[in-house]
This record gives C-alpha cells, structure tokens and sequence, in this order.
C-alpha cells in the first residue's frame, strides 16, 4: 500500500511551526464526515493500488502513464475519474467514475481499496450518499444508476437511504469470496423531473412472445473442412472474426435500414471508422468486446453481426448483442440460431456462468427473441433515452449456463 504524500511544514513569521493544512479545507462540497472528493492529480501515481479498479499489479510508473495519458482521453467518452481522500490523513482511499451516457442517464462506480476491509464498505456508502444527490441537483442529472454487489449490505441501505430503488437484479453475475452474487442495479430518478414526468415506473411496457423458450439449434460437427475463419457452426449459419473488408457491406446496410425501433433511431455508419473499430478491438488481449461476423453457410454471405459487451472472465459474465443487418433474413430463425451459437460459445469454451442483454423499448421484437433463446426478464432501467419527447425504458434480461444448458436441443 502506498503511503501518503508529505511536505515540509509551513513556518509562521515568528519561526512557529503551523499544522499543514488539510486537502478538503476551504473546498465548498462532495465533502463529507470521512472522505472528500477531489480530483486526481501526478502525485497520485505512488497510491495506485488505492484508486485504480484492477485486479493485476499496477507500477507507479504505469499509473503515471495512465494519470497523464489514458485519463485525460476519458473525456471525449464523456467519462470523468475522481478521487476519495480520507480526511484524517489525506491519504487516498478509492475512485469515483461518473459516466454520462445515453442522455439522460448517468453511470456512477465506486471503488474502495479493498484492502482496507469493512471501513472501505463504511467508506463506499458515504460516497454514495455524497455523490448522488449532488449529481442530481447540482448537475441536474435526470437519472442515476449503480450496480452494487447483493452482499454489500452497507452501500445498499446508503443508496436505499437517498431514494435510490432497485431497478434490476442479475443474478450469480459476480464471484465474491467463494460465493456467486447478483449484481444489484440501484436508479436514482431525480425528484424535480419525476414532478414533471411522473413515476416511469407507473407505465406498463408491452409483454411481446409467449415467454416459452424455443428448442436450442446447436452447432454441427462437419465431415469436411469448415468455412474459413469460422469459430462456431450451425445448420444454416456460421461465426468467423469480423474483417475490415466486411465494413462496406455493414456500412451500405446501415443506410437502408427499414425499421427505426432496433436502436435509439437509425444511424449512419463509415466504412473507414467501422473498420478501425474492429481492429482496434481485436488489439486487446484478453478482449473487454467480441464481435463475430454471421455468415451463411451456403455462400458465405454477411447477414450480421452477434457479439459479447463487457466481457468479465473473472467473474465470468458478459452482455450479449446480435444485429442482423439484413432486413430479409430477419424473422426466419437466423437470429436466434446465430445467438445460440453465441451462447455456446459463451458457456462451453469461455465458461460464462451468465449473460445478460439489454432492450430498448418499443423494440418488443428483440424482447421476445430473448425470451425464445431462455432469457428471464430482469428489470428495467427507466429514463435510458430520448423518446418522443419524454424518455424511454430499457428492459434488461439474464441468463444462466445452467439454465441454458437445461433448454431442449432441436
């Protein structure tokens, strides 16, 4: 553990030594009884293992790479990191990232130096306490989510205490201590808005598909080589790495999307920035995104994509996300056969324990594929987006490999 920074006390005039002053003294908010918040600064390198959320061994230098390098790029991603200081001796104790994303929502996370145990979970509640509301009021943030472990009994009553509700509940998401854990989402809706709006929770989304999953179209062992670059196989389709020559096409589809429901509107898509994505994806190892191509098995056509969002191989779970772009394989079961490929994948050569999936709504058509794949509606996270001058819900959905695995195969 790092230890704290000092300097040479101040002298008075009169050649008395005076107290160092603190870092929270004259600072006008985000203080509380424990912990204050500021910003970080180079000195900060030497407490890496304080505020930097990684399980890995971090370097001071490594951490002053990412202080004068990687952070300052977080904000074209509309993304900020600060820092919690304990008031009794300055010394730097966690971080705080505030992600502003689909407006008007706002993502918060909390780290605490685990090493410093049950006052870190007494440390973390505080912050929330602290952060919300000022988030809210003062930044005048309709909408406020954080995911907390269901065994952080502190930081869930803290959240509880503001206002903040449960939202969404993932279950086995995460590894803690021996044990699987739900991830618990916790929404703030900010009272002035909710004056205006109403409670979003008051409107009934529309229920789509009968909720009975469909049989699993597993993948096919080949007599003959199979297609080039393919990982998965299935009856009609197949899954291979997404190459930067399959850009135009995806492009070309963007721009003759027929349905503006799939998404939060249609949009435009540069073959060139596309391209970029995908290789600068590929760079990392092992990979936070994993996108695959979808291919027919007959011509090698792209048909779309599937792919997995915030890959956790730690605690072995990750967001799943399919797009068939084009609009005359959709509703003929390629979908669904590409996504159980997807979670085949997932479950027995990754070892997923659980996935998850989000859905915006009117998009009640990728609703009820999910519930046709075995996913189990998990909540809602309300306020996610512009709509029709209000704001819109995303349902979200999880799924278990045990639960998977237990779905009749076709």
């Amino acid at each position: 553990m790092a230890e704290a920074t000092t300097t040479a006390p101040a002298t008075s005039p009169n050649g008395e030594t005076e107290p160092k002053p603190k870092g929270y003294e004259g600072q006008t908010f985000l203080v509380g009884e424990e912990i204050y918040v500021r910003g970080i600064e180079e000195e900060d390198a030497k407490a890496v293992t304080a505020w930097h959320d990684t399980i890995f061994p971090t370097s001071t230098s490594r951490a002053a790479t990412i202080i004068k390098e990687d952070l300052p790029k977080q904000w074209s991603a509309r993304k900020n990191t600060m820092l919690l200081v304990r008031k009794a001796d300055d010394r730097v104790v966690g971080s705080v990232v505030i992600i502003s994303s689909w407006p008007p929502g706002t993502d918060l996370s909390i780290y605490v130096d685990p090493m410093l145990g049950a006052a870190g979970a007494r440390l973390k509640a505080e912050a929330i306490t602290m952060i919300v509301p000022w988030i809210a009021e003062e930044n005048q943030k309709p909408v406020i989510w954080i995911e907390l472990a269901s065994d952080e009994a502190l930081a869930i009553a803290a959240a509880e205490r503001i206002g903040m509700r449960e939202t969404a509940r993932f279950r086995e998401a995460l590894w803690r201590r021996g044990q699987r854990r739900d991830i618990v989402a916790f929404e703030y809706l900010n009272p002035t808005w909710m004056a205006t709006l109403g409670d979003p929770n008051a409107i009934e989304l529309e229920r789509s598909g009968t909720g009975q999953p469909r049989p699993v179209t597993p993948s096919v062992t080949l007599d003959v080589d199979p297609p080039s670059h393919a990982v998965m196989v299935g009856k009609r389709v197949y899954l291979r790495a997404l190459q930067k020559e399959d850009a135009e096409p995806i492009a070309r589809w963007s721009r003759r999307e027929t349905e503006p429901f799939w998404d939060a509107g249609r949009f435009v898509r540069s073959p060139v920035l596309f391209a970029h994505w995908t290789q600068e994806e590929q760079k990392e190892d092992p990979p936070e995104h994993i996108w695959w191509a979808v291919c027919l098995r007959e011509n090698d056509e792209l048909i779309g994509q599937v792919g997995l969002i915030d890959l956790d191989l730690v605690n072995r779970y990750a967001e799943t996300g399919s797009e068939i772009n084009r609009p005359d394989y959709r509703g003929g079961g390629y979908g669904s056969e590409a996504k159980h490929l997807l979670l085949e994948y997932s479950f027995e050569r990754l070892n997923l324990h659980m996935v998850r999936s989000f859905v915006i709504f009117p998009n009640t058509r990728s609703a009820a594929a999910l519930r046709k794949q075995g996913y189990r509606e998990a909540g809602r996270f309300n306020w996610a987006f512009n709509l029709n001058g209000t704001y819109g819900a995303v349902v979200v959905f999880d799924l278990l490999a045990e639960e998977w695995r237990a779905l009749p195969r076709g």
